[in-house]
């Protein structure tokens, strides 16, 4: 039995209350947030659950094991780092940390004190997804080309970050699962409608060194609630949408090239070729009716319990840093690429 302690009840934290009870192997021993009236409603919900505002006091208990992270992002290097520091694994949610410095020190602290650390990418625990990286490694899209994501709302608009660091962890951390890997350049532009230096808007253009592109648009203005991801590749496409009720997910059959296969396809004029649509099925695979966040959740008590490294590890939550950092440096110089690796203008 993994005895695990809250941190945050927040926006997201009841969400991992809830999970955390539910959950075999599981037991949710403590509960720590600044708000009287969080944890009153944490008493009435979970009355065999101490409650405390101060999570020194949680870190210092004998009858923790782990601890999840939800509190404010510009927090996690603090809380997080505290946890490790006495002995506790963490799972903290995403992002990781608020630069890549403080990404670092936690992947130092966990390793110092033989911990995990897990980052809460959740999505890569979505089966939509997983199926979607099964798509292409079964070779069904063919070569990944590009891949967009669109993340938009209305609210909720968050008070210490921007939505590119709001939102974007989410896509990002999709599209690197997706390419396998990284990109090397980022650029971004965006705009602060509602309060002047926090972006609410923002449009983000990754590039691949072997000339693979992404784009990520994040928005907290937007009349419509968006959460689709398209992965266009040489064969076939494929299209994951959160928000549907059923269909997540669709595996077109379309494509394009310019290889004439004969006369018929050529141009009339010497050396024209026109492009060769074709624009076949539309196959919606079955996709398990599973929680994201409890398999999440479920990854972080097996990896605790049996000590193998998660697949969302610090390195995980660090690279999608990198890249938020160098989006922000891209938005600071006007949408000029930036070297993920370096930080720098590209």
């Amino acid at each position: 039995m993994l005895r695990i302690a809250l941190i945050g009840l927040g926006y997201w934290g009841p969400n991992y209350a809830r999970v955390l009870t539910e959950l075999p192997d599981v037991s949710l021993v403590a509960i720590s947030d600044r708000s009287a009236d969080a944890l009153a409603l944490a008493e009435s919900r979970y009355p065999t659950v101490r409650t405390t505002a101060d999570p020194a006091e949680v870190f210092a208990a004998d009858d923790v094991d782990a601890v999840v992270v939800a509190t404010p992002t510009s927090t996690h290097s603090a809380v997080a780092g505290a946890a490790l520091e006495a002995g506790k694994d963490v799972l903290c949610e995403k992002p990781l940390a608020a630069t890549v410095a403080e990404c670092d020190e936690l992947i130092e602290a966990a390793a110092r004190n033989d911990r995990i650390l897990f980052t809460g990418h959740t999505f890569l625990f979505n089966p939509a997804v997983l199926r979607m990286r099964a798509l292409l490694d079964e070779g069904a899209l063919g070569r990944l080309i590009y891949a967009h994501a669109v993340r938009t709302g209305l609210g909720p608009i968050r008070q210490d970050v921007n939505a590119l660091w709001d939102l974007a962890p989410h896509d990002l951390a999709i599209l690197f699962f997706l390419f396998g890997r990284e990109p090397v350049t980022v650029s971004a532009t965006g705009q602060s409608f509602l309060r002047d230096g926090v972006e609410d808007v923002v449009f983000a253009q990754l590039r691949f060194e072997d000339g693979g592109l992404a784009g990520v648009h994040v928005s907290w203005l937007d009349p419509y609630k968006v959460r689709r991801v398209t992965a266009v590749g040489d064969r076939r496409m494929v299209v994951f949408d959160d928000v549907a009720v059923d269909e997540k997910l669709k595996l077109f059959d379309k494509g394009a090239s310019y290889d004439a296969i004969s006369r018929s396809v050529r141009g009339t004029e010497f050396g024209e070729y026109r492009a060769v649509i074709r624009d076949g099925d539309i196959v919606i695979p079955k996709i398990p009716a599973r929680e994201p966040l409890k398999e999440q959740v479920a990854a972080f008590v097996r990896s605790c319990l049996t000590r193998q490294p998660p697949a969302t590890d610090g390195e995980n939550g660090r690279r999608v840093v990198a890249v938020l950092e160098a989006a922000s440096e891209s938005l600071r110089l006007a949408g000029a690429p930036v070297d993920v690796r370096a930080g720098l203008a590209a």
